[in-house]
């Protein structure tokens, strides 16, 4: 069945999302659990091994370019990210909370990227 006029079919696109496009910035390399580590490492600026929410939505505006008291990102947009990804609902993510979202990330880069090589033949 064909989508609706008017909505796209976003398979096997990336996440338009600034949320995800700040993740995907860190997400490098070709190893995904190396990439989800190292990203975690970086954004767990006070080493708690926890992501608290305030420390992750002050990284993901500095990730984006947000200088002071401006804002790359809503707090409410941030919230319902972190609502999604906080499973246990403890206000700080774990290591596993954060690599299962951001192993579908590097999915879909991966995905992308093999597009984009079809793209040159």
């Amino acid at each position: 069945m064909p989508p609706k006029k008017g909505k796209k079919e976003r398979k096997n696109k990336m996440p338009k999302g600034k949320i995800a496009t700040a993740l995907m910035g860190l997400l490098e390399g070709d190893n995904m659990k190396d990439a989800v580590n190292d990203a975690f490492t970086k954004l767990d600026k006070n080493e708690s091994g926890f992501l608290e929410k305030d420390e992750l939505f002050e990284a993901l505006n500095e990730m984006l370019g947000a200088e002071g008291d401006e804002k790359g990102i809503s707090e409410k947009q941030f919230d319902k990210f972190f609502g999604n990804v906080d499973k246990d609902g403890d206000g700080k993510l774990s290591k596993d909370e954060f690599s299962k979202r951001a192993k579908r990330l590097f999915k879909k880069m991966q995905e992308a990227g093999d597009d984009d090589d079809d793209d040159d033949e």
